[in-house]
């Protein structure tokens, strides 16, 4: 082999060694992230209603959350509504803590870093059909906790990940009653929209549920599918809440604003 050959298929060695440090690197915090998703998700589930706005603030601070104040409600005669201007009197919030995460600056409205953007930029000039294998499938959580009086009025969290066709999502709502006037009068409710993101648009299955909710509705609405933000195949509307339309098949009287999927 010529001396000129044998720098060639070093040069290519070193640049095969880089690719495949940098594939290694960019895979180990998919799944570290994947981890911090895992534990938020799962200390989310902990909080309740009534619980001091003191025994959230570390998870608060622990994922860099920030507080806003919402406006006030519009004056009752601008509600075309006034039904529902009555069933929001009362119930408005003092502030809410906003938290969660995003591994390329995708879906959703939470802070990011450097490195984050970065990916971010990357994954944009890669084929959609090749991020799951480089560990660039987008997906965010974003959390709301609401305050009114020095205590939790309300949790919710909203799952997206892009899925096989579409992005995709999950998210539930645990507050002392349903957040709409003209929503089913119980303590679980099942519903789903559309989603629009600036990559395209997509499916989300929601939840609402009360503290009156049984276990088994508690687990149905909260049980995201963790599989789907590193799937290779890719999750479809089916794949992330099997638990809430396993529920929704057998107790149909749950449903709200949602045609049910046909899954396999």
């Amino acid at each position: 082999m010529s001396r000129q050959c044998a720098f060639g298929l070093r040069l290519v060695i070193a640049a095969l060694v880089i690719i495949a440090a940098l594939w290694g690197a960019l895979w180990s915090n998919v799944e570290y992230q994947v981890h911090r998703a895992r534990f938020m998700l799962a200390e989310l589930s902990r909080i309740q209603v009534g619980d001091t706005e003191a025994s959230v603030l570390p998870l608060v601070r622990r994922y860099a959350g920030s507080k806003w104040t919402p406006e006030p409600l519009p004056p009752r005669d601008q509600w075309l509504d006034k039904d529902e201007y009555d069933y929001q009197t009362g119930h408005e919030i003092d502030y809410k803590y906003r938290l969660g995460l995003d591994t390329f600056g995708g879906p959703v409205a939470v802070p990011i870093n450097g490195w984050t953007e970065a990916f971010g930029s990357a994954r944009e000039h890669v084929p959609v059909s090749l991020r799951p294998l480089l560990g660039l499938r987008g997906w965010g959580i974003e959390v709301d906790i609401s305050i009114r009086r020095g205590h939790v009025q309300s949790v919710s969290v909203e799952t997206l990940v892009e899925g096989r066709s579409q992005w995709v999502g999950h998210s539930w709502e645990l507050a002392d009653r349903m957040p709409r006037s003209h929503m089913p009068s119980r303590a679980y409710a099942i519903g789903s929209a559309h989603l629009t993101t600036r990559d395209g648009g997509g499916e989300i299955i929601t939840n609402f549920f009360t503290p009156a909710a049984s276990k088994e509705e508690v687990e149905a609405a909260r049980i995201f599918n963790v599989e789907c933000l590193t799937s290779l195949r890719g999750c479809g509307i089916c794949d992330v809440a099997p638990r809430a339309l396993e529920y929704l098949e057998c107790h149909p009287d749950a449903a709200w604003n949602i045609i049910p999927p046909k899954c396999p």
